[in-house]
């Protein structure tokens, strides 16, 4: 039980949680909640809170692991290499530099889109943003790198940047439910978890499917594997690779040590549980108010396009080589329920958002998503410049070395400086699919050596948990869905019509079970040896 006066004296120390919340309310929760809030409304506010227990599970064992040993040759990375695989603990390494070097130039992207789309700012000066915020992360990398009190600043930063988040998403639900848009009941009852939406539509599509005729089937297997695909992928990526590679260290720059334990699960759930959920929840009910099962909503031609044209090519299989007039005509003589279903249906862009929003908040609907999306690129892309910079320290042997620090940290920042070029046509996807592939593989790999390490006695030594009955329960139990959720996400890319995305699919696809293979037979090894 926490006492008020602990409870203020951990509050006032927290800082690594809500840096792992900083990275992981990015671009890549924006779209996952944008989509949440479109297909499934209020009914799946459930799946970020417990695909997030999941990954707060995890990283509790990691702090366990990192706070065990006070010796800096005993830190993850070395304790990885000595007791389960060197090479699994270089592939940690190298999966977090790829995604933090590919992902930021999307965090780059995403805060220049913020800026000059819903705050009209420097229109025309795309470089001179990302300049800007290439010297604004490097700055504070620097800052960060000292050793003496002014190195904290960093942590201020990003802890007002993710309240920021919050706070400006938390204002446009607050309206919402003072305009009466919001459905209370349903609201509630979305916080039921409810895993039929795996296989069967929302009960919100069943009355406009039954007016599909021949292709009511079409429709059913359309949404409920809409609906499958992102709530697999919700338990695979509320934790990312770099964020396992991150705590570790975070964890030591504090100076935590073993009595820090209890500390340091309370900065994991205030910092990072608690601001996750409410982002992600706030975004979630705010697009479901604006989109969800609506006809007449607002929708882009594009979105409604590629919904549009997968069923006219179940109607019509030479559809994809149709002529763009031939395909128009095609679109224009569908009947009205499938296109209300695929205006439905069809994802949506924060623009989309601030823009129907506009009638209920006027001019605030640009500023808050503006600066919420602004906030979200920014505190993201610091700590992935953060993560790399330790990446690279510990590849260079020398992980307190802060010239290594800032060599690492630049990189990312050098990639999210010529986002304009990298991250956009062909090269954004040559980038972006090795990256997500190599992710999304070593990730299941990252959780299972942390369970392995803590049920080693060799690695913890006297800190091996007394009990581990249930912690080992919810770890296996973690790993087991990470893991599904990681082949579940490759085997989409084996079935992609792009040759390069599906033969790293299978890349992954026979990479995940030989790691997974040759990280127990090293760790069994090496505990027998």
């Amino acid at each position: 039980m926490i006492t008020f006066s602990k409870f203020r004296y951990y509050a006032s120390q927290s800082g690594p949680g809500w840096i792992q919340a900083a990275v992981t309310l990015g671009g890549g929760t924006l779209v996952s909640a944008l989509y949440l809030g479109v297909i499934g409304g209020y009914q799946f506010l459930w799946l970020q809170p417990l695909a997030m227990l999941f990954g707060y599970v995890m990283l509790v064992a990691i702090s366990h692991v990192t706070l065990s040993k006070s010796n800096q040759e005993d830190r993850p990375f070395k304790l990885i290499e000595r007791h389960v695989s060197k090479f699994l603990a270089w592939g940690w390494l190298i999966a977090s530099v790829v995604a933090n070097v590919v992902f930021c130039s999307a965090q780059f992207a995403l805060g220049t889109d913020a800026l000059q789309g819903s705050l009209g700012l420097l229109k025309d000066e795309t470089y001179v943003i990302t300049f800007l915020l290439f010297l604004f992360g490097m700055v504070m990398m620097w800052l960060f790198s000292r050793e003496s009190k002014i190195s904290q600043l960093l942590d201020k930063v990003i802890k007002v940047l993710v309240a920021i988040i919050v706070l400006c998403f938390f204002a446009a639900t607050l309206s919402l439910a003072f305009n009466g848009d919001i459905q209370f009941s349903a609201l509630l009852s979305g916080l039921i978890p409810d895993f039929t939406a795996l296989f069967h539509p929302t009960g919100a599509y069943n009355a406009y499917i039954s007016h599909t005729g021949a292709y009511q089937t079409f429709w059913e297997n359309y949404i409920s594997g809409s609906q499958r695909d992102i709530i697999i992928g919700a338990f695979g990526t509320a934790v990312g690779i770099n964020m396992t590679f991150l705590l570790p260290y975070t964890l030591q720059k504090r100076g935590w040590g073993k009595a820090d334990r209890e500390l340091a699960r309370f900065d994991l759930f205030f910092g990072l549980f608690i601001p996750f959920i409410l982002g992600a929840s706030f975004l979630i009910i705010v697009t479901a108010s604006q989109f969800h099962a609506q006809r007449d909503s607002l929708v882009n031609e594009q979105a409604f396009h590629q919904v549009i044209d997968q069923r006219l090519s179940a109607e019509y299989p030479q559809f994809s080589s149709l002529s763009d007039s031939a395909k128009e005509q095609l679109r224009n003589n569908l009947p009205q329920a499938d296109n209300d279903l695929s205006t439905m249906l069809a994802k949506r862009t924060v623009t989309d958002l601030s823009i129907s929003l506009r009638p209920i908040l006027g001019d605030w609907s640009k500023l808050i998503f503006g600066v919420g999306v602004l906030a979200m690129a920014i505190s993201t892309m610091l700590v992935h410049m953060m993560i790399n910079g330790y990446a690279i320290a510990e590849a260079l042997g020398q992980p307190k070395n802060a010239q290594f620090f800032i060599i690492g940290a630049f990189i990312p920042a050098f990639t999210g400086f010529l986002s304009p070029i990298l991250w956009s046509g062909a090269i954004k996807t040559s980038l972006a699919v090795p990256a997500s592939v190599i992710a999304t593989t070593l990730l299941p790999i990252a959780y299972l050596v942390f369970l392995l390490l803590m049920n080693s006695k060799k690695a913890l030594d006297d800190e091996l948990p007394a009990k581990r009955l249930l912690p080992n329960i919810a770890m296996i139990l973690a790993f087991v869905i990470a893991t599904f959720a990681s082949f579940w996400a490759i085997w989409a890319k084996v079935n992609s019509v792009n040759p390069l995305e599906s033969n790293l699919g299978w890349v992954g696809m026979i990479g995940l079970p030989a790691l997974m293979v040759l990280g127990i037979v090293s760790f069994f090894k090496k505990e027998k040896s």
